[in-house]
């Protein structure tokens, strides 16, 4: 599969070995407060299990406004720490009448950086083109594409052409490379060729990407 020339690859790629998984299991339409309580209504359903008290909450909410709201109103996302507390969580799914896909709070952290481990100034610069971004899809989208100007994530297998520098990293010189290929054929290829795939710190490279891209 080969991209159109308005997606350009450069040098951001994620660090799955750097990811940080949390060990506990959250299940993101719930909460969980400290005491036992009475039972509510509009939309609302409580179980019992000791000194814990698990909320459900019918609203629809992405997953940083449920963890927000839980917060705020409770004490936090659900902890489920066995499989007496999951049974607890399938109770209260039945007395809501739950019958959706629902959040879970498991999330990983990931490290994104670049191919020439650039970490100086303006390594941190991101130019996500939505606020979804990066969506790993499929959990396989671990690499960066930039696209009329603003950045996605793509499967690193999906061919594109791409964008090399040669130079420093201080005072690069890109190198825009029409050929189509996947993120570690690109690299290689800027590597034995040029310096490594693009390093973008600023809006001022970033732009300057897009305007050779466009060629």
């Amino acid at each position: 599969m080969t991209s159109t020339t308005s997606g350009v690859s450069f040098g951001a790629t994620d660090s799955p070995q750097s990811s940080n998984i949390m060990e506990r299991i959250f299940l993101a339409v719930l909460c969980l407060s400290g005491y036992s309580g009475s039972a509510e209504s509009n939309g609302k359903e409580e179980i019992k299990r000791s000194s814990r008290q698990y909320h459900y909450i019918a609203d629809s909410m992405n997953w940083n406004e449920a963890q927000t709201y839980c917060r705020e109103k409770y004490t936090d996302l659900a902890t489920i720490e066995s499989p007496e507390e999951m049974e607890q969580v399938k109770k209260i799914a039945l007395l809501s009448g739950l019958n959706s896909e629902v959040w879970i709070g498991v999330f990983s952290k990931i490290l994104w950086k670049w191919s020439d481990n650039y970490t100086g100034s303006g390594a941190e610069y991101k130019k996500w083109s939505t606020p979804y971004q990066p969506s790993f899809k499929n959990a396989d989208e671990l690499c960066v594409q930039l696209h009329k100007g603003k950045w996605a994530d793509f499967n690193c297998s999906f061919e594109s052409p791409f964008m090399c520098y040669r130079g420093t990293q201080q005072d690069p010189e890109f190198v825009f490379v029409t050929e189509a290929r996947n993120w570690s054929s690109a690299q290689r290829h800027c590597r034995e060729n040029y310096t490594d795939l693009a390093t973008v710190r600023n809006d001022t490279e970033n732009q300057y990407l897009l305007i050779q891209s466009l060629g």
